[in-house]
C-alpha cells in the first residue's frame, strides 16, 4: 500500500464519533484516506472510581467494529500505551487478540508501533508482520526525531520486527508544538529528516500533528476561530523542502487533540460548541453548557450555514446534518454526534485541501 501524494492520514482514536464519522464518508472520500487508529484507553466510571470496563470487554469488540465500520480498506492500527501491555482474557497481548481476529475478514491492516516498543510488543507485532506480510508503521515523537541516534533506533526496530525499511511505513508524530514561526520550525524538522538519510527507503512518509487545543474553555462564547496551524505549517514546510528530499503525506488529529482525557463530568458542564473546518482555521461556535440547553445547537448550525464559509449540505455527511438542524428538521442529538458531525466534515475538507495543494502551480 503506497500512499499517493493526495492521501490524508487522520489519527483517530477508535471511539464512536470517530469510527461513525469515518463509516458515512463518501465512497471517493474512503479511497482517499488511510486511518491511523489507535484503541484508546479504558474510560474511567468516576461515580465508582474504576475502570468501566475491563481490558478484555473494552477491546474484544473491535474487529467487530473495524469489520463493519472500515472492512478491508486499509489502516494502520496502534494501541494507547496504558493499555498495550495488559493481557486479555485469554492470556494473548492486544495486537495478536484483535489481528487474529481482523484476519478472519482478511482486514488490510498494518500495526503501528512506538519507537519505544517494549519487547513482547516487538516479539507480537513481528508474529503478526510474518504471518499478515502486509509490513507495519513506526511512530517516532517529535523529541526521538531530534536526537542523532533516530536513524539507527528505527532500523534496529525494523530488524527486530522482521522487516526491511521498504516494508516500514515511517510516521513522525509531532504531537501538538507551537508551529510557529512556521519557517523557523521547518527549517529544524528539515534538519532532522536529513539526519534519517534516504527518506525513500521507506514505504511511505508521513507527518502528523495538530494545533486543536485540549480544551476549549478558553475559547469565548459565541463565534470565534482558530487558525489551522498545522496544515498552515505543512504547506510551509513542503515549501521549504529541498530538491529531492521526500515529501512526507500530511495527517493530523482531525479536531480531537491527541491527549484528550474524560472528565468527571459530574463536576463539569461541557459547553455545547461546533467546530467547523475551513481551508486555514476552524470556526467554533461555543454556547453554555450543552445537558442544560441542547437547543443551542440549531442555533450553532444556522450561524455557520449563514457564515459564508459553510460549504453545502452536499458536500458530507457531516454538512447535511448541520443543514437539517439549522432549520429544526433533525434535532440536536448528543455530544458525540457533534463530534462525528465535525469529523466527517474535517476528514471532506482536508482532502480537498490536498487536492487544492497538489494542483497548485
Amino acid at each position: 500500500m503506497i500512499l499517493t501524494e493526495d492521501m490524508y492520514v487522520p489519527a483517530l482514536r477508535w471511539r464512536q464519533g470517530e469510527y461513525q464519522a469515518l463509516a458515512r464518508l463518501a465512497a471517493v472520500a474512503k479511497d482517499r484516506i488511510v486511518p491511523y487508529v489507535t484503541i484508546p484507553e479504558v474510560e474511567f466510571d468516576f461515580e465508582l472510581w474504576q475502570p468501566k470496563k475491563t481490558v478484555q470487554e473494552h477491546v474484544h469488540p473491535f474487529a467487530a467494529r473495524f469489520k463493519a465500520k472500515w472492512g478491508q480498506r486499509p489502516a494502520w492500527v496502534g494501541v494507547h500505551p496504558s493499555i498495550s501491555g495488559e493481557p486479555m482474557g485469554d492470556g494473548r497481548d492486544i495486537f495478536t487478540y484483535v489481528f487474529e481476529a481482523m484476519r478472519t475478514f482478511q482486514a488490510n491492516a498494518m500495526p503501528a508501533v512506538p519507537l519505544d516498543a517494549s519487547s513482547p510488543m516487538i516479539a507480537s507485532v513481528a508474529g503478526i508482520v510474518a504471518t499478515d506480510g502486509l509490513g507495519a508503521a513506526i511512530a517516532v515523537r517529535l523529541e526521538d526525531l531530534m536526537k542523532p541516534d533516530a536513524r539507527t533506533r528505527i532500523e534496529a526496530l525494523a530488524a527486530a520486527l522482521g522487516v526491511s525499511l521498504h516494508e516500514i511505513d515511517l510516521i513522525v508524530d509531532l504531537g501538538a508544538p507551537n508551529f510557529e514561526p512556521y519557517n523557523a520550525f521547518a527549517g529544524a524538522l528539515i534538519a532532522a529528516m536529513q539526519k534519517l538519510g534516504d527518506l525513500h527507503a521507506f514505504r511511505n512518509f508521513v507527518v502528523i500533528g495538530t494545533a486543536i487545543p485540549e480544551t476549549f474553555k478558553d475559547i469565548a462564547k459565541g463565534a470565534d476561530q482558530l487558525p489551522r496551524h498545522d496544515w498552515l505549517f505543512y504547506q510551509a514546510l513542503l515549501g521549504k523542502m529541498p530538491v529531492g528530499v521526500r515529501q512526507p503525506n500530511y495527517g493530523d488529529y482531525t479536531i480531537v487533540h491527541p491527549e484528550f482525557k474524560a472528565l468527571d463530568m459530574r463536576m463539569i458542564k461541557a459547553a455545547g460548541k461546533l467546530v467547523y473546518t475551513t481551508s486555514a482555521a476552524w470556526e467554533v461556535r461555543k454556547g453554555g453548557a450543552f445537558n442544560d440547553n441542547r437547543a443551542q445547537m440549531h442555533g450553532h448550525c444556522a450561524s455557520i450555514v449563514a457564515s459564508g464559509k459553510f460549504d453545502g449540505a452536499g458536500y458530507s455527511s457531516g454538512d447535511e446534518y448541520i443543514a437539517r438542524c439549522a432549520v429544526h428538521k433533525e434535532g440536536p442529538s448528543n455530544q458525540t454526534r457533534w463530534k462525528e458531525v465535525a469529523i466527517n466534515h474535517h476528514i471532506t475538507r482536508v482532502l480537498d485541501d490536498l487536492a487544492t495543494l497538489g494542483a497548485a502551480p
